[in-house]
């Protein structure tokens, strides 16, 4: 009995190093930003699953710390997102995956379409999961299988009773800052944690949004991970790194360490690309 139970915890282990060291290999491997136009899968749903992609992707982003793929079809634009690190998760679910289309190339044009999920609109509370509590691995291999899937459930279920509201900027004829999740325009957007408690994150765009003329196929995009930034504050580095300096409204600024995974998840970051629409 006891030899069992400890080739169920070399087992385990085992398999954990294996995806810790995969998810680093795969991200190594990938450019840092995407490279090429993409069809999107036949059968692609905007749900948080993430199947149809086979868990692939085309960058990964050593800026933001994401997986991400953008693909089209005939008539929308997708962007699928994966994070793994709880820090970025934790900033991506407090503040929201910022996602900006600039049909010019320009990107310090005022009018950029942008879309952000998951928004929260007036003073609402950022949503809080506390990925810590992530069950550990144990001798009993299907024990654990069982607390990870249960452990999966509840924290999807908080995402999905929480989270109802995309944000939108220069929208075309939407007067509206926040939109339902549940729209009639055709923007799409949902978010699930896997069984491995990887954030998946998907959003689809109509292309009648994006501004592109009938011959003009590329444009610059940018895709911003917003922070847990207080409203009206700004969050910058200190010279030497050791502090971030807050300031909030008019209000003097204060220093605060520069503890990694608070400033992993506090301090906006983004990163600009370019994406041609793949043709039939």
């Amino acid at each position: 009995m006891k030899n069992k139970t400890q080739r169920y915890a070399r087992l385990i282990l085992s398999v954990a190093v294996f995806t810790i060291i995969s998810i680093k290999t795969i991200a190594q491997k990938l450019p840092n930003v995407q490279d090429v136009s993409l069809r999107a899968p036949a059968d692609i749903k905007i749900d948080g699953k993430i199947a149809e992609w086979d868990n692939k992707f085309q960058a990964y982003n050593k800026a933001t710390d994401i997986f991400y793929t953008i693909a089209n079809d005939n008539d929308k634009l997708y962007l699928t997102i994966q994070a793994t690190d709880p820090s970025i998760i934790t900033k991506i679910i407090s503040g929201g995956v910022t996602f900006s289309i600039s049909a010019s190339g320009d990107k310090k044009a005022k009018n950029l379409l942008s879309i952000t999920f998951p928004a929260k609109e007036g003073k609402v509370n950022p949503l809080l999961i506390k990925l810590i509590n992530k069950p550990k691995p144990s001798n009993d291999a299907a024990k654990y299988k069982m607390q990870l899937d249960s452990f999966m459930k509840v924290i999807n279920k908080r995402l999905t009773d929480s989270v109802k509201l995309i944000g939108v900027t220069n929208l075309k004829d939407i007067e509206d800052n926040f939109i339902s999740m549940y729209n009639d325009l055709g923007i799409k957007a949902a978010a699930l944690f896997d069984n491995n408690i990887s954030y998946n994150y998907e959003l689809a765009i109509p292309k009648k949004y994006l501004g592109l003329g009938a011959n003009n196929l590329k444009f610059t995009y940018q895709i911003k991970l917003n922070g847990t930034t207080p409203p009206n504050a700004t969050i910058q580095q200190s010279g030497s790194g050791r502090f971030l300096i807050v300031t909030v409204g008019n209000n003097p600024p204060y220093a605060i360490p520069n503890v990694v995974p608070y400033a992993a998840s506090a301090y906006p970051t983004d990163f600009w690309g370019e994406y041609t629409l793949a043709k039939k």
